[in-house]
């Protein structure tokens, strides 16, 4: 899942889904190998994006860099600097990140919701109920015993 509105005309949006299409790397200051570049194949893009030399809906997701104030114990304070691709492992979402993502498989665990918009908003994202799953425990009087609050 992309981290930021990087290009929003490409669909490079904060919240796009997508599979890892490849990657390129450099040597970084210690010499190792560092990822630089990250090529993600885009899931359903409002549009067609098309860069040269790469496939259909495949966009490049570069390093940026950004410093972060760390305070330690010593109430020292050090300026560290930190590069990554900004992405996410889509293994999961909260309730909430779900709402309007239509999913065709969805493995869902109520164990945690805490109400009946909950419930729903977990369940109604699933295109279809063969494509849902239900793990952990289910509490039938959030969905039966009238609304929650």
């Amino acid at each position: 899942m992309l981290q930021n509105n990087d290009a929003t005309e490409f669909s490079i949006t904060k919240g796009q889904e997508g599979t890892v299409a490849g990657w390129q790397f450099c040597v970084g200051p210690h010499g190792k190998l560092v990822l630089d570049t990250l090529f993600v194949c885009l899931k359903n893009p409002s549009h067609m994006v098309k860069f040269d030399g790469l496939p259909e809906n495949v966009v490049p997701i570069a390093k940026m860099s950004q410093t972060i104030k760390c305070t330690m114990k010593s109430d020292q304070i050090r300026m560290v600097e930190h590069e990554q691709c900004c992405v996410l492992p889509n293994f999961s979402m909260t309730d909430y990140r779900s709402q309007g993502k239509t999913q065709p498989n969805n493995l869902v665990d109520l164990q945690h919701s805490n109400s009946h918009q909950s419930y729903y908003t977990c369940l109604s994202c699933c295109a279809s109920a063969k494509g849902t799953l239900i793990v952990q425990s289910l509490q039938p009087n959030m969905i039966t015993g009238g609304c929650s609050g």
